[in-house]
């Protein structure tokens, strides 16, 4: 991996601040200027040249927005890097630069660590202002190219500026689309160390892949920077895409009783959350593509005449492919009683048992809840259920809290009811006084 030096000055995060909400700039050429109607007439001129801070060169085809209290004036600096805004009412003015290849800015010159100080142009009646000079930083450019892990370009990656090494936040620019050789091309870039992302286009049929950070790692933890220069090239920035979409989940299930039917698969992804839904064919069979590192939760329902059905299996996927074969089986209850640690009844108007999935102590969905509404004597049943269950209680009075959950004289607070399939589960809640 190719990593430059930095040489440039840094940017302050008030640079980011000021400059982010600015409009992004038009590459225009020189053209007429004029006058917006909103600004006041007058006898005074501002004048002024747009120069590179680095090379002291002017800089053609910057845009200028020329704002006063009034109203907006806009111009564009010709071949020499000046322009004009003549006939004018005396008042302060602020002027705001987009340029094609220079970072957005602003009146007022640069501190000595290279960020832009705004200020206003000031000008009395008469007065004909030939200094008005504004130098804009050079934009740094990121080459390079994305590949798969094996080698082969990688098309229409979407690549884009991501956080500073040092907590600066990202910085709006334009991203970048790979061409067919996977080679892309970042510009107006400000100088310092940052991060690279990419998007890769998923694969039907399979989940939504991660964000990749250059040089191919999949948190921004493990990111490196890639140092920019202003006005200058950082190029051969290879981002080496990890085995993501060539990665394959087969999942099997093969139906117990001929008479269910409407079997529902879905996968779930613990870090980053998310859920995706797999179609079995007509022999049970299901694949899902672009599988990371990590672990997943595989499950299946389904129904049959008098029953409800379910299976999981918990796949810590590495890489290449795995098979998750899951065996069907009817779903379990947990019923039981609220009570107070006084052995009366608590006020339970209203109240919902739930039945959270968890494992290894963690809850697997919490998107999808299981529960019921507890009656008032106490009384609560929490059907079709499979796996490790965790028992709460929702829009319990204040007064109250849960004590301990108990399976027989176990408690089973944290570590959750086991749900015996085909059969019921009983439980006891117990409640006490804040």
């Amino acid at each position: 991996m190719l990593r430059t030096r930095h040489f440039a000055v840094g940017l302050k995060l008030r640079m980011a601040a000021i400059l982010l909400t600015l409009p992004a700039a038009a590459p225009q050429l020189a053209q007429q200027p004029r006058i917006a109607p909103e600004i006041a007439t007058g006898t005074s001129t501002i004048r002024g040249r747009v120069t590179d801070s680095v090379t002291k060169a002017p800089v053609a085809g910057c845009t200028l927005r020329i704002n006063a209290s009034g109203g907006q004036a806009i111009r564009v600096t010709d071949l020499a890097g000046t322009y004009e805004l003549k006939d004018i009412a005396a008042g302060s003015y602020g002027a705001i630069l987009e340029c094609p290849e220079h970072l957005r800015s602003c009146y007022g010159g640069l501190s000595p660590d290279g960020a832009p100080r705004c200020a206003t142009i000031d000008i009395v009646r008469d007065q004909q202002r030939d200094d008005v000079d504004i130098s804009v930083i050079p934009g740094a450019i990121a080459r390079g190219q994305v590949m798969t892990f094996d080698g082969k370009p990688v098309t229409r990656a979407n690549v884009r500026l991501g956080r500073g090494m040092k907590g600066e936040p990202t910085f709006l620019v334009m991203p970048a689309i790979t061409d067919t050789e996977g080679r892309f091309e970042l510009t107006n870039l400000p100088a310092g160390e940052w991060r690279l992302e990419v998007e890769i286009p998923p694969v039907e049929g399979g989940l939504r892949p991660p964000i990749v950070y250059y040089p191919g790692g999949l948190s921004w933890e493990d990111a490196v920077g890639v140092e920019l220069t202003a006005g200058k090239v950082t190029d051969r920035l290879t981002i080496v895409l990890p085995r993501i979409n060539e990665n394959t989940l087969t999942v099997v299930v093969p139906p117990p009783d001929a008479t269910i039917d409407d079997i529902a698969v879905s996968v779930l992804r613990e870090s980053p959350l998310a859920v995706q839904r797999i179609d079995l064919n007509v022999e049970g069979v299901g694949t899902l593509k672009g599988i990371v590192p990590g672990r997943f939760f595989v499950s299946a329902r389904a129904s049959s005449r008098d029953k409800q059905w379910a299976a999981f299996e918990v796949v810590d996927f590495i890489e290449d492919s795995y098979e998750a074969r899951l065996q069907l089986m009817p779903t379990g209850s947990i019923a039981g009683t609220i009570v107070t640690d006084k052995g009366d009844l608590p006020p339970l108007a209203g109240v919902i048992v739930g039945a959270s999935w968890i494992y290894d102590g963690a809850e697997v969905n919490p998107l999808a809840a299981d529960e019921a509404r507890a009656a008032l004597d106490g009384s609560f049943r929490i059907d079709h259920l499979f796996g490790t269950r965790q028992l709460q209680l929702r829009a319990l009075d204040v007064d109250w809290e849960v004590a301990a959950i108990r399976q027989g004289r176990t408690d089973v607070t944290s570590s959750g009811v086991v749900v015996v399939p085909d059969a019921t589960t009983q439980a006891t809640i117990v409640l006490r006084r804040r």
